[in-house]
């Protein structure tokens, strides 16, 4: 009898034996995933059929996947940290994954104290194994589809009004400071995380037209980006000795934030402003302007539109206290 094996992998015959109930059944090994993975088909003899069932661990495909997978170490964390909650949680075969299972684990998450934003992390980092299973003909990626994932946490985001931009904008640094106050007053102006704008090269900077725009790989995300500047962030280029491949002088991030709150406090701006705020009192600006939230979803370099309605429903409690502030007339 011959058993034809579909699949983008190279095996090894590891085991063949009959079970009880008279399977035949045959077990592989695949340099591509560690030893202690192995796929087993099963080959059911009756009327001159064998019926292939591959039968893999989901939490050993999970490891494999993190191992093999061209990630940072830091993303690889997540993934270590996820299976070591599948493991209390309970391991299954991909092919027996159900949506009451992968329900089962949210709840499991959720049962473990961990805020909602962590229990999304943890649930998208088993979908893309999942989902790599279902390009290798292992799962059914209609039942990841029908389960209902945690809503996203509505955090307070803080963020700069226009008003406190300008105050800070007129309060100069001394000297020694004027990298960490330009590269923040870029970010607010382009909204660019931290890591982006200490990682910003001269290279980066094109001309598109008579404008300027930048072409960079964005480093959470790991994805080649192009955004377009406005007039203040060409300004504040042009502005910038070049010293360097660099844009920016490298500062250390607590350095920075020390810095960032010395600078508020001597402007008159009472609020607690690390550099991420740049980022949210740009998108706030654009939406302030009226700008389309998908193109500010764009301009963010989001991946998920539900990232940038968190801005919008800050800008919306800030239209309904306005509005309160309207006096009375009888």
């Amino acid at each position: 009898m011959n058993i034809k094996i579909d699949s983008n992998f190279r095996f090894s015959v590891a085991a063949i034996h009959y079970s009880a109930s008279g399977e035949l059944c045959i077990t592989l090994a695949s340099d591509s995933f560690s030893p202690d993975t192995h796929y087993q088909y099963s080959a059911v003899l009756g009327d001159g059929q064998a019926e292939e069932r591959p039968i893999v661990s989901l939490l050993q495909y999970a490891r494999s996947f993190a191992a093999s997978a061209n990630i940072k170490s830091k993303t690889r964390d997540s993934y270590r940290l996820m299976c070591l909650h599948l493991e209390a949680y309970g391991d299954s075969a991909v092919e027996k994954v159900t949506t009451a299972y992968l329900q089962g684990f949210i709840r499991h998450l959720q049962s473990k104290g961990l805020k909602s934003g962590t229990v999304r992390l943890y649930f998208q980092k088993l979908a893309s194994v999942l989902h790599d299973a279902y390009k290798n003909g292992l799962f059914d990626d209609r039942i990841l589809q029908r389960v209902k994932r945690p809503r996203r946490e509505q955090e307070k985001r803080s963020f700069l009004s226009e008003a406190e931009l300008k105050r800070l904008t007129r309060h100069r640094l001394p000297e020694e400071y004027s990298n960490i106050q330009t590269m923040f007053l870029f970010s607010c102006m382009t909204g660019l995380r931290y890591s982006d704008v200490r990682g910003l090269r001269w290279k980066d900077v094109r001309r598109n037209g008579k404008h300027l725009q930048l072409e960079f790989h964005q480093q959470k995300t790991d994805t080649s980006e192009r955004l377009p500047l406005c007039a203040e962030a060409e300004t504040l280029l042009r502005g910038i000795e070049r010293r360097g491949e660099h844009v920016f002088l490298e500062e250390s991030n607590q350095r920075v934030n020390v810095v960032l709150k010395r600078w508020c406090r001597n402007a008159g701006v009472r609020k607690r402003v690390s550099f991420h705020v740049a980022r949210h009192t740009f998108c706030v600006l654009l939406l302030d302007r009226g700008v389309p939230i998908y193109t500010v979803q764009r301009l963010m370099c989001h991946s998920d539109i539900e990232a940038t309605k968190v801005y919008a429903d800050i800008r919306a409690s800030t239209e309904a206290r306005a509005v309160r502030k309207m006096p009375l007339i009888e």
